[in-house]
């Protein structure tokens, strides 16, 4: 194997899955957006943030579930492959498109675990609570769950967030399997259907917090916005979106935090 030296070969790989994927769902008539940094990217530098290593992209929950239904009948192209939790060798718990013909190893790889390879993240828009005290109630319930998620598949970090005792103490109290840890976080988002909320957000992932609670109709156009030199659908009001995430997203951060946030090992098999 060949390992991928720089962040530039390695976005050009994302890029192409991108690429694949919007066609997918320009084809098949699936509703998708730029997110987060990656959203923030197309808005201030018209591409991938200078320092940013990876694709995140939101999808309603109910494109969602058919790009899963439908990627598996439908997608021809071997080299790009999808991932969801609930296939055995996922350890995330969101949806990711891959690429193949690379390698990616992880730094909470457990023993044994096959590597995936470089890849794009897709994050669901379930529908939220309206009321805050039933909002945050919910979400500290869901929460739980995504963070028993992240422990019952991954092994610990070393240093940073994750350290061994806690991994080993929060091992200890998990009981239920990665299936039904997914059927328990389902029953609770199909508690709000995206389609009947006012509020809606991405809450699949231990890193995500109370903030993503937006409002469903900032989702509800979109608006072709240009990503180094392709275009990509957005939401039309990506102003109100990132406004209400990150503040002044104009605003360059401090030069120490221009930095990738991810620390993998990558390479072309």
């Amino acid at each position: 194997m060949r390992k991928i030296e720089t962040v530039d070969e390695l976005k050009k790989i994302e890029l192409d899955i991108l690429l694949y994927f919007s066609q997918f769902c320009e084809k098949h008539g699936l509703r998708y957006f730029l997110a987060y940094g990656t959203l923030i990217g197309a808005v201030r530098h018209q591409g991938f943030i200078p320092w940013d290593d990876d694709i995140d992209i939101q999808m309603p929950r109910e494109d969602y579930n058919k790009l899963i239904e439908l990627y598996e009948k439908e997608n021809t192209n071997v080299r790009y492959e999808l991932v969801s939790p609930e296939q055995k060798r996922s350890r995330h718990s969101i949806v990711k498109i891959i690429d193949n013909k690379t390698v990616k190893y992880e730094n909470y790889m457990k023993k044994g675990d096959e590597p995936l390879g470089v890849d794009i993240d897709i994050f669901p828009v379930d529908g939220l609570p309206a009321n805050d005290a039933d909002y945050k109630a919910w979400f500290q319930e869901i929460h739980k769950l995504y963070l028993q998620f992240l422990y019952a598949c991954r092994a610990p970090m070393k240093g940073g967030k994750f350290k061994v005792n806690a991994y080993i103490a929060l091992k200890k109290l998990i009981t239920p399997s990665k299936k039904k840890i997914l059927r328990k976080a389902k029953a609770l988002h199909d508690k709000y259907p995206y389609e009947t909320c006012e509020f809606v957000g991405s809450v699949e992932t231990w890193v995500e917090g109370e903030e993503n609670k937006l409002r469903k109709e900032w989702f509800e156009e979109s608006v072709d916005l240009s990503f180094e030199g392709h275009t990509f659908k957005a939401p039309k009001a990506y102003h109100e979106i990132l406004t209400a995430l990150y503040g002044d997203y104009m605003q360059l951060p401090p030069e120490d935090k221009r930095a990738p946030h991810h620390v993998n090992q990558t390479y072309w098999k």
